[in-house]
């Protein structure tokens, strides 16, 4: 039957706002476009259409159409392709388990995760500074725009488009869905990465398929507390595997458009991040070397090279200064780019978090690949090995090699790594199976149940850290109400704040530049630091008058004094003790709260410290009866020397007796009800050289 109705239904989804339909419409135009073009046309298309819409996102708006319009172009192109297309309803018995077994996969991907998922604001700069080249392009109608508000990074102007493209259309061009957008494509990647590492996998063999599929969401490297940063990297790992299942398809029927497809593919790899784009670079050319017709291999290569440049140069602001400044770039990290680092990453990978079975499946993998290999296997082998010399390279060596040089250090390059792992321990739990198939299943489960435990806490860790939820935006929605076109002034790092000009057209400064000029400020009290401590201290505003409050996110007039109101007494509330394993919010200043490391000692070792890592801390707090005595259990370097405040007033003056050892220090002090705050300063703390607060108890 045709596929019209299916268009229609795809087309009428492009149009609404709301990032899922929209994605679930941008799939069906994929399918439109698969069933032309490749056998897998329901598993490849979502990525078939996530590549094809990008490239007309980038087209329109490079040639002066506004980018909302696109959508128009796309639809039209859906219902064409409706008309001409051929579907079957009823699908064979293979498939429906093929589609069942993916399903499993997918599934135990949020299993992991806890089904637990905020919206994707990282504590430090990465997310928020893809959500601000988002909104740039919503509000000027183009992905070209080449002027930004100064709180704004001049370098969004520059950066790879094609993610934010497709996130601005996700968003349905709406400012306020810009997070929700980002968030809905992250949860897709990670239902999806299993599907696509299978069609990669099932093209070497049907079992490297299936492992692979159910190996994606327990390998350790897509937990890693980076990955929840580098949003547009994520989104490579998809269109890498995709490239990999084209470019095998393009080695096997070597037909022009499955070509001219692998060149479009690595094309939009490229102008959504260079870095996952040169490691495909890496395996096609060791792929294509690897055939038997060595010939016909490099013409493959050259012929998706030169597409996938072309899009680069067409697409990528400032394209020349990328390629000018890439054959001379050679960072080096002396955190990252050194032997302990280079160790600690592999046993992440292959020996801590439950991966020692998997870990050995990967080495197996990795041997057979390069020894008796396919060319895709031995390609892909290559691929890893290239990013294992890299990071020697620039751990032992620093020797300037163009372009792969320019990758930030030894962790990005390794992180690049992500999407082949599974692949190569499916290749070796395959040659398992070839000896038992009860054996291959048996590592494959034990090594699921030995790695859930360990994966569910490097996630929960990490995306606890991040800062915004559904209930802080609609915070963010009503300062925005409040303040209109009104300045409120941020921190601009480590809060929530920085995503007001973004989810909203309020626009920010950023603390403490021209306070005296801003009517409103916006305070983030839940210590999201990561080495640095956040830059408000919200005691030093408390006399100012509070417009909105919300468990740790303020609003305040500068302009007019005022008291705390009652919401704020009730959140600060405490009847004598404050514990940081109880409930961190009373830790308002100095403190890294919200930081992955931080988050799972405390959530599952029971870690029972605020760890202080400014010089000057504040805890806050409010009490609705009097108290006579403070008991403040503390821990720190021995002869370091702390002074306590209550309200401003120095209380004492104490040196630590023993290195890193809970001492108490007792305070006979008078504390009536209301809202009260303990300043612990302390010269030259820092994370390096911290002080533990473990419980602060009030007595009577």
């Amino acid at each position: 039957m045709k596929a019209i109705i299916l268009a229609i239904i795809g087309t009428i989804l492009i149009f609404t706002s709301n990032p899922t339909l929209i994605l679930l419409g941008i799939a069906i135009f994929g399918y439109m476009l698969s069933r032309r073009t490749v056998p897998e046309a329901l598993l490849s298309a979502p990525a078939f259409g996530i590549v094809a819409t990008t490239l007309i996102l980038l087209a329109t708006s490079r040639i002066g159409i506004d980018v909302e319009p696109s959508r128009i172009v796309i639809a039209t192109l859906t219902i064409i392709l409706g008309l001409k297309t051929e579907i079957k309803l009823k699908l064979e018995e293979g498939k429906l388990k093929e589609l069942g077994l993916l399903g499993i996969a997918s599934f135990l991907g949020l299993v992991v995760r806890n089904f637990y998922f905020l919206l994707p604001d990282y504590r430090a700069a990465d997310t928020w500074f893809h959500g601000s080249k988002v909104k740039m392009i919503i509000s000027t109608g183009t992905v070209y725009f080449t002027h930004v508000p100064e709180y704004f990074s001049r370098q969004i102007i520059t950066y790879p488009p094609g993610y934010h493209a497709l996130v601005a259309l996700l968003s349905g061009f709406k400012t306020e869905n810009i997070i929700y957008a980002m968030n809905t494509l992250r949860i897709f990647e990670i239902l999806y990465l299993p599907v696509l590492a299978y069609l990669v996998g099932k093209n070497i063999k049907r079992e490297v398929g299936i492992f692979a599929a159910f190996l994606v969401n327990f390998s350790a490297l897509y937990y890693y507390f980076v990955q929840y940063a580098l949003l547009p990297a994520f989104t490579n790992y998809m269109l890498f595997l995709f490239a990999l299942y084209i470019l095998q398809l393009s080695i096997r029927e070597r037909k022009p458009d499955i070509i001219l497809l692998l060149g479009l593919t690595s094309g939009v790899m490229v102008v959504t991040h260079p870095y996952q784009y040169m490691l495909f670079q890496a395996v096609a050319f060791f792929t294509t070397i690897s055939l038997e017709n060595k010939r016909e291999g490099l013409k493959i290569f050259l012929a998706q090279l030169i597409v996938s440049g072309a899009i680069f140069l067409a697409f990528t602001p400032s394209s020349s200064t990328y390629l000018s400044r890439g054959v001379s770039m050679n960072p080096r990290f002396s955190n990252k780019d050194n032997p302990d680092f280079l160790i600690s990453i592999i046993k992440y990978s292959f020996i801590e978090n439950g991966q020692l079975l998997f870990g050995f499946t990967f080495v197996l993998g990795l041997i057979v690949s390069i020894i008796r290999g396919s060319s895709i296997e031995r390609g892909i082998a290559l691929g890893f090995l290239t990013i294992i010399s890299l990071m020697l390279n620039k751990t032992y060596i620093g020797i300037t090699i163009p372009y792969f040089s320019a990758i930030w250090n030894s962790e990005r390059a390794f992180m690049l790594t992500t999407p082949i792992i599974p692949l190569l321990e499916g290749i070796g739990m395959e040659r398992v199976a070839r000896i038992k198939k009860e054996v291959a299943i048996s590592l494959l489960i034990i090594g699921m149940i030995i790695s859930y435990p360990h994966l569910r806490i490097e996630h929960i860790g990490s995306e606890s850290s991040y800062l915004l939820d559904k209930e802080i935006v609609d915070f963010i929605m009503n300062v925005s109400k409040i303040a209109g076109n009104e300045t409120v002034m941020t921190a601009c790092e480590f809060d929530s704040g920085r995503w007001i000009p973004i989810l909203t057209n309020t626009p920010i400064a950023c603390y403490p530049k021209n306070i005296s000029k801003v009517k409103y400020l916006y305070v983030d009290t839940r210590g999201a630091g990561e080495i640095e401590v956040y830059l408000i201290n919200i005691v030093n505003f408390l006399d100012r008058k509070v417009i909105m409050f919300r468990d740790g996110l303020w609003l305040l007039r500068l302009d007019e004094h005022g008291s705390p109101p009652r919401d704020v007494l009730e959140y600060y509330h405490t009847n004598g003790t404050i514990r940081p394993l109880d409930d961190t919010r009373w830790f308002v200043y100095g403190y890294i709260n919200q930081n992955p490391v931080i988050i799972k000692l405390r959530k599952f070792e029971k870690f029972p410290y605020a760890l202080m890592i400014s010089s000057s801390s504040s805890v806050l707090f409010s009490t609705s009866e009097t108290f006579n005595e403070l008991i403040i259990t503390i821990n720190g370097r021995e002869n370091k020397t702390v002074e306590i405040y209550l309200d401003g007033k120095l209380l004492r003056r104490y040196k630590f007796k023993n290195n890193y050892r809970d001492e108490k220090v007792n305070l006979k002090v008078t504390v009536p009800p209301g809202l009260h705050y303990l300043t612990f300063y302390s010269p030259n703390t820092s994370y390096r050289d911290p002080i533990g607060i473990k419980e602060i108890a009030l007595k009577r």
